[in-house]
């Protein structure tokens, strides 16, 4: 996977965690959703940074969880 990629992956979600926050804190019957959709995320991007950060530039790595 090209870094670049990677980079793009991260961002997006990111912006997607911010969403799920902002739905998580608003009542209603989707507020389950919200909160799953949220951890599945945060689950998918600490996968991306063990399987991947190791094939990032040095000076970019340590910008991302699971840096070393």
């Amino acid at each position: 996977m090209a870094h670049t990629y990677l980079l793009d992956l991260y961002e997006e979600i990111e912006n997607r965690l911010v969403t799920a926050r902002a739905a998580v804190g608003e009542d209603g019957l989707d507020n389950e959703m919200a909160r799953g959709r949220m951890e599945f995320l945060q689950e998918f991007k600490l996968f991306l940074a063990e399987r991947y950060n190791s094939k990032l530039p040095r000076r970019i790595r340590s910008n991302y969880i699971g840096s070393t």
